[in-house]
């Protein structure tokens, strides 16, 4: 069963189904910068009269997005339906910005749905789209036209419009089109750089987190240079985009580079832990153990016969090193492959077994 087919329902239950086993109560949260008003501006009477389609077709859209975070919350816990659903729509203004904070609020449960009722889900959805919808779908559709062109010009407007109307089929070119502008710059932090940094993480914080992992992620997979790596590695600590299944994938890779990545990624935190969580970081503390040995070699060594032996050890690179030289004097890598700068596999293994321990006392 996927996380879109989690029936939702205000009431307590659904009519002749059986409730099988109510799990915990779910909530999500979305916020969204508001440019709703615009339209109020433009003609009050519509707005004291009662009628601003476009901003009741927005609500909506923002409602479905949250019921939608609802559903993958219960699914992740293994249910199949969310009963009592509320939702809360609240408007917040800060330094002028007008933003709209949506919850939704219910309790994950098993049902026993005949079969029938999963086909029936798939449906076809209703036959008619508002002029707000499909203008918003035709500006969506040129704006995805001309980024396979070349020719989509990224300014104040297009981000706009992608976050607030969370456009995810341009993630993979904003993200190019920002490690392109990294790389032009080659170590200098220019305006145009930072205002990238800045609307890229706006970006990817707003669009579908599954999206956004799935985006940044392959990106990782494809090995890029080391500064490339660690801007795509800050995207995701800072947006708390953990996801311990796909860093299994990093881990189990054949390419070393890869796996430090993995290591790296494992530094960031989750936005939210759930008892799914709990065997895959003991599979990855198992990986880690596995995977992480010496790659250089200890060994003794006489500088003449009438000297004593000293130990050293051969780096994988096999430049011998004084015991006492942590980096390799050739390749500056340890002994396990890392460099100084890097992240190291012990600081992770510590890390995830103090996260193990809190989330089994908590959710045992």
């Amino acid at each position: 069963m996927k996380a879109k087919n989690v029936k939702v329902t205000t009431t307590s239950g659904f009519d002749g189904i059986e409730i099988e086993e109510y799990l915990e109560p779910v909530a999500a949260h979305v916020v969204v910068g508001m440019n709703l008003f615009k339209d109020f501006i433009a003609g009050f009477s519509d707005f004291f009269g009662g009628k601003s389609n476009t901003y009741q077709n927005t609500l909506a859209t923002i409602n479905d997005e949250v019921i939608e975070e609802l559903r993958k919350k219960a699914h992740a816990m293994g249910g199949n339906c969310v009963l009592g659903l509320k939702i809360d729509n609240d408007e917040v203004s800060s330094q002028g910005k007008s933003m709209i904070m949506v919850t939704a609020i219910g309790t994950a449960a098993r049902a026993k749905f005949p079969k029938q009722s999963a086909a029936s889900a798939q449906k076809a959805k209703a036959g008619s789209v508002s002029i707000e919808k499909y203008n918003l779908l035709k500006k969506r559709k040129e704006f995805v036209t001309a980024s396979e062109k070349g020719t989509l010009v990224i300014n104040d407007e297009l981000w706009e419009f992608l976050k607030t109307n969370k456009v995810s089929e341009l993630a993979p070119y904003l993200l190019n089109k920002y490690l392109q502008a990294i790389e032009t710059s080659k170590g200098y932090v220019s305006e145009h750089v930072e205002y990238l940094t800045k609307n890229i993480k706006e970006y990817f914080s707003i669009i579908d987190q599954d999206i956004a992992i799935g985006c940044l992620y392959d990106k990782l997979l494809q090995e890029p240079s080391f500064e490339l790596r660690n801007s795509i590695i800050d995207i995701v600590k800072e947006l708390n985009l953990v996801d311990y299944r796909r860093i299994i994938e990093f881990l189990q890779s054949d390419n070393f580079n890869i796996q430090k990545t993995g290591i790296h990624l494992l530094v960031a935190q989750k936005m939210m832990y759930e008892q799914a969580d709990i065997p895959y970081i003991e599979e990855i503390l198992n990986e880690i153990s596995t995977i992480f040995r010496e790659r250089g070699v200890r060994a003794t060594k006489k500088k003449s016969l009438f000297t004593s032996e000293k130990e050293i050890w051969i780096c994988s690179c096999l430049k011998e090193n004084d015991m006492d030289k942590i980096y390799c004097s050739n390749c500056f890598k340890n002994i396990y492959g890392f460099f100084e700068e890097e992240v190291k596999h012990t600081e992770v293994i510590s890390k995830l077994r103090g996260e193990l321990e809190i989330l089994k006392e908590e959710m045992g």
